[in-house]
């Protein structure tokens, strides 16, 4: 009986050596360019196999954070970033993690930028480094039609990041959040549309599902959205020559309102026809979850504060109350 018991253990001692050798094997024997993975601050081991699964990086997740544990390193995998390949082995590659490169591009791109914005930061960010890849101009080319699409975060890049790789860093965080969100994808552009406006127009997170509303609000009754916003992208499209521009006019005149733009939602009804800015998590959220009450206005005082109203005499008794003008 004992023998057999020991049988048995062995031959499944066996087999499971065998899995494990053959999950912990690299995933190609081929040679192929290596590629940029990321590990952010806080993330678990747990994640980390989830990614590098993903990235085809590894044949098994399991294989991987066994040799984690075998490896003792669990603690030792650092944030950063790092050049991995899938003709590393498991073995290799959880070494690898716990040695980020010294030498990264820290960038932050804040919520509700332009591209040329964004092009801006990162041309400031990659010209301090000797040798840099980076092209403003390959960027702009890169990033046509990709308005709304270049998520806002905090990203470690390597010095020798090209702006094609910079481009699917971004791209490829946006799709992270819109899975992560459940945002269906036949409703997203209206979506990432509404979200662009939200970072623009709300001054903070809590209001930005009440702003949806409004929007929502509207288009629902074919009333003009009338944004300020929309009517600032279209300005700097025309008047910005050079990314490094106030891209944004702060106050708006009666001529400007009259500009001939499809961005113009005094003058258009409806949406815009794309993103005007790269919208981040919580006006993604509001967009797709707006809270449709009463209201059809709002504005914010002196103070940044905002206030609705729910017809056209109540907003302009807000305009004279908050703003100081207009009022009879």
């Amino acid at each position: 009986m004992f023998k057999r018991f020991f049988t048995t253990l062995t031959i499944l001692a066996v087999v499971l050596f065998a899995w494990y050798f053959q999950a912990i094997q690299p995933v190609t024997r081929t040679n192929v360019p290596s590629v940029d993975f990321e590990v952010k601050s806080g993330v678990g081991v747990d994640k980390i196999a989830n990614d590098l699964s993903s990235a085809r990086l590894i044949r098994s997740r399991i294989g991987f954070k066994l040799t984690v544990i075998r490896l003792g390193v669990a603690n030792r995998i650092q944030a950063g970033y790092f050049k991995l390949s899938p003709n590393m082995s498991a073995t290799e590659m959880a070494d690898a993690l716990t040695r980020a490169y010294a030498r990264q591009v820290r960038v932050t791109l804040p919520e509700g930028l332009r591209s040329e914005e964004i092009n801006f930061i990162l041309e400031k960010a990659f010209s301090k480094i000797e040798g840099s890849n980076f092209n403003p101009l390959q960027f702009t080319s890169q990033v046509r039609g990709k308005e709304g699409r270049l998520f806002p975060d905090t990203y470690d890049f390597a010095p020798e990041a090209s702006a094609s790789d910079i481009v699917k860093r971004l791209t490829a965080r946006f799709d992270e959040v819109v899975i992560d969100q459940n945002i269906p994808e036949d409703k997203l552009p209206k979506i990432l549309v509404i979200a662009s406006l939200l970072e623009r127009e709300a001054a903070t997170v809590e209001e930005m599902p009440l702003v949806a509303g409004v929007i929502t609000k509207r288009l629902n009754i074919g009333m003009a959205l009338q944004i300020d916003a929309t009517v600032q992208y279209a300005l700097g499209s025309v008047r910005c020559k050079q990314i490094n521009c106030d891209w944004w006019k702060k106050s708006l005149s009666t001529e400007d309102l009259k500009i001939s733009s499809p961005f113009n939602t005094y003058q258009n009804p409806g949406l815009p026809p794309a993103p005007i800015s790269n919208p981040g998590k919580d006006a993604l959220s509001a967009a797709a979850n707006p809270v449709v009450g009463s209201a059809l206005y709002y504005l914010h005082d002196s103070t940044g504060k905002i206030h609705f109203a729910d017809t056209l005499p109540q907003h302009n008794q807000n305009i004279c109350t908050y703003l100081k003008k207009d009022c009879y």
